[in-house]
C-alpha cells in the first residue's frame, strides 16, 4: 500500500536540481503576493544564517501533490510554499544575469561550488523545461517567463508603489522582487555573493512533503500550517470544488476543460466584484456559510462548506456564489438607502449582512419592512448595552425564517417577544437618558440617522464615521472660561453637558473652531463666517445643526443656549428617536432632562 505522503529533507540545490524537481502553481492558488517586507525578511533570514555559520538552516516546508487532472505529469502541484519557491527562482535568474561568471575560478577545483551551470540547472531542467511554472493565470506564466525566466533582470526598474500593490498585475511583484534581490547582490559583490550562494545551495534545508493526492495534501496543509501564509479557507474551498469538478468529468476531458474554464472565469469575476467593496473573499464565504446553515457553525469554515457542497455541482455552486456576492455589491454596498446607511454603523455586521443577503438572494417580498425591523432590533440591543451572545441565536433564526418565507407580521411578533423578554426598550431608554451619552459609541451613529431623516431624500449620501465628522458640544466643555456662559450654573452644566440635549454634528474644521467658544461665536462658525470659512461662507452641511442656527437667527431662545433651549433639543431628540426606532418615548420627553443611571 502506497504511503499517503513522503517527507524529504532537501538542500536548495536538491530542491531545484533533482530530476523530480519540477513544480507548477495550480489554478486554485492565488498569484504571487510578496512585496518588499516579505522579500527583505527572506533575504535577512538567509544572510543572517550565513553570517552566523549555521551548519543547516531550516527554511520551512513545501507541500506538493500529484496533479489530479494529469497523474502522469512530471510536474508537482505546489499546495504550500509557492511564495518562497517563486522568490528563490527569481533569485536564481537575477544571479544568472548579474554574475554570469559566478565562482568561475573555483568551479574546477571545488565540487560544492555553485557556478553558472548550477544556476542554469536550477532554472531549467536540461535546458528545456522550466523548473517552476505558474498556472494561477495564463498571463502570469507568460509574464514570469518573459520578464524573469527568459528575460534579463538587470534591465528591470523598480515599479511604482501602486503597481506593486495591484493584485491584478503580479508582474510588478515579480519585477519588484528581482530589483530588491539585484540590489542586495550588487551590494555584496561577486566574491561574497559566490560564497553566500555556496551556503544557500548546500546548507539551507527545506522539507518537501510529497503527497499522493491533492485532497490529502490540502488536509495536511491545514493540520501543519497555522500561519495563514499561502492558502486561505477560500483557496481551500476553491481547491475542493475544482477537485470535485475533475472527478465529475474525468471520463470526458473536453467537458472537464470547458467546465474548469467556466469555473475559473466565474471565480475571478467574483473576486473582482469583492475587490470593489468592503469585504474580502473569506468574509464572503462566511456570509454564504451563515446563509446556507441558518445556524451557528459547529466546525471550521472549510469543513462546513465542504459538507454543504458535497453533493452539488461545482459550477452551480460557484455560479450561485457569484450571484450572492454581486447582490451584496449592488444592493448593500452600493445602495443609496438610509436603512442600509444605518446598518453600516452597527456592530455584529456579519449577521445583519447575512440576513439582508438572504432576503435579497431568495427574493423575499417584504424587504423594506424587514430592513426597518432589523435596524430597530439591532440598534435597541446596542443602545441597551448588550453583547453578541444576546442577539446571535435570533440572528440565525431570522436567516431561517426568511428562507422559509415567513411573513413580516410573524417575524415582527417574534422580535418583539425577544425585546420584551430581555427588557431591552426600557434599558435602552435609561441609557439614552443618561447624563453621559457623549462617550457612548452609538451616539454619533444615532445623530447621523437623525441627519438622514432631516435631509432631502434626493440629496442623500452615506456619511462615513471618519475623523471629519465630530460630536459637537453646543454648551462647550470649557464654558466657564467665558463670561457669555455666565447664565449656566455648574449644577446645570454637570447635568446637561454630555447629554443628548447638548449634542450635534459638525465637520472637522468647524468643530475645531467652534469647540470652546461663546454661543454667538459658535453660531458664526455654524453659519460659515468663522475665519476658516471666510472664502466659502458655507453653512454647516448638517441639517440637525442648522436647526440650532435657525433658532438663533429667529431669537427663539433670546439667542442664548439656555436651559429652555437644552430642554427643547431634548424633546426633539426623543421625538426623532421614537419615530426612527418605533418605540414610545413620551416618558423620556416628559422628564425633560437627563438622569443619572
Amino acid at each position: 500500500m502506497d504511503e499517503p505522503f513522503k517527507p524529504q529533507s532537501l538542500s536548495v540545490e536538491e530542491l531545484f536540481g533533482n530530476k523530480d524537481a519540477l513544480y507548477k502553481i495550480p489554478q486554485y492558488q492565488r498569484p504571487y503576493k510578496w512585496e518588499d517586507e516579505q522579500v527583505e525578511k527572506l533575504w535577512d533570514d538567509l544572510f543572517e544564517a550565513y553570517q552566523n555559520g549555521e551548519k543547516n538552516y531550516f527554511l520551512g516546508s513545501v507541500i506538493t501533490a500529484r496533479p489530479a487532472e494529469d497523474e502522469r505529469s512530471a510536474y508537482l502541484d505546489v499546495v504550500d510554499g509557492q511564495q518562497r519557491l517563486t522568490t528563490l527562482m527569481i533569485l536564481f535568474c537575477v544571479l544568472r544575469d548579474l554574475y554570469p561568471d559566478l565562482n568561475a575560478e573555483q568551479a574546477h577545483t571545488e565540487i560544492r561550488t555553485v557556478d553558472r551551470e548550477t544556476i542554469d540547472d536550477a532554472i531549467m531542467f536540461k535546458g528545456k523545461s522550466s523548473r517552476l511554472k505558474l498556472f494561477t493565470h495564463r498571463q502570469h506564466q507568460s509574464d514570469f517567463e518573459s520578464l524573469i525566466i527568459h528575460g534579463h533582470t538587470s534591465t528591470l526598474n523598480k515599479p511604482k508603489k501602486y503597481e506593486i500593490r495591484s493584485d491584478e498585475e503580479p508582474k510588478y511583484k515579480f519585477i519588484n522582487t528581482a530589483v530588491i534581490l539585484r540590489q542586495k547582490l550588487e551590494t555584496l559583490g561577486a566574491t561574497e555573493t559566490g560564497q553566500f550562494m555556496n551556503y544557500v545551495f548546500h546548507q539551507v534545508q527545506i522539507i518537501r512533503i510529497d503527497c499522493q493526492h491533492r485532497e490529502f495534501a490540502i488536509k495536511l496543509f491545514q493540520v501543519l500550517n497555522d500561519r495563514g501564509l499561502d492558502l486561505t479557507p477560500a483557496d481551500l474551498i476553491k481547491s475542493f470544488l475544482l477537485e470535485k469538478l475533475y472527478k465529475r468529468h474525468k471520463e470526458d476531458p473536453e467537458t472537464s476543460q470547458l467546465r474548469e474554464e467556466q469555473f475559473i472565469s466565474d471565480w475571478r469575476e467574483m473576486e473582482q466584484t469583492i475587490k470593489g467593496c468592503d469585504i474580502n473573499l473569506n468574509d464572503a464565504f462566511i456570509l454564504y456559510e451563515y446563509y446556507l446553515l441558518g445556524q451557528n457553525p459547529k466546525k471550521s469554515l472549510y469543513d462546513e462548506l465542504q459538507a454543504a457542497f458535497k453533493d452539488q455541482d461545482p459550477n452551480q455552486v460557484i455560479g450561485d456564489l457569484k450571484r450572492f456576492v454581486s447582490t451584496y455589491y449592488q444592493e448593500i454596498y452600493e445602495a443609496h438607502d438610509t436603512q442600509i446607511y444605518a446598518f453600516r454603523y452597527l456592530r455584529w455586521n456579519m449577521y445583519w449582512k447575512t440576513i439582508l443577503l438572504t432576503g435579497l438572494h431568495t427574493g423575499y417580498k417584504e424587504m423594506e419592512s424587514l430592513k426597518k425591523q432589523l435596524n430597530r432590533f439591532y440598534y435597541l440591543y446596542w443602545l441597551a448595552g448588550k453583547t453578541l451572545s444576546q442577539i446571535k441565536q435570533t440572528s440565525f433564526n431570522l436567516i431561517k425564517w426568511i428562507k422559509e418565507q415567513r411573513s413580516m407580521a410573524e417575524i415582527s411578533d417574534e422580535l418583539n417577544k425577544k425585546l420584551s423578554a430581555d427588557g431591552i426598550v426600557a434599558q435602552a431608554l435609561r441609557n439614552l437618558c443618561s447624563e453621559q451619552v457623549a462617550s457612548e459609541p452609538w451616539i454619533k451613529p444615532l445623530l447621523l440617522i437623525m441627519e438622514y431623516n432631516a435631509t432631502d431624500q434626493s440629496k442623500l449620501a452615506f456619511i462615513e464615521l471618519s475623523q471629519d465628522v465630530h460630536l459637537e458640544h453646543i454648551l462647550p466643555v470649557k464654558y466657564a472660561k467665558y463670561p457669555e456662559w455666565g447664565h449656566i450654573s455648574s449644577e446645570l452644566a454637570s447635568k446637561w453637558l454630555n447629554s443628548a440635549g447638548n449634542l450635534t454634528l459638525l465637520g472637522g474644521a468647524k468643530n475645531i473652531e467652534a469647540s470652546n467658544n461663546p454661543f454667538a461665536v459658535k453660531m458664526e462658525v455654524y453659519q460659515g463666517k468663522g475665519k476658516y470659512d471666510e472664502k466659502n461662507e458655507k453653512v454647516t452641511a448638517f441639517a440637525i445643526t442648522q436647526q440650532i442656527l435657525r433658532d438663533f437667527e429667529q431669537k427663539t431662545f433670546s439667542r442664548e443656549w439656555s436651559e429652555a433651549a437644552l430642554k427643547d433639543r431634548w424633546q426633539w431628540f426623543f421625538k426623532e428617536l421614537g419615530e426612527i426606532l418605533q418605540i414610545e418615548t413620551s416618558t423620556a420627553q416628559a422628564a425633560g432632562q437627563p438622569t443619572q443611571i
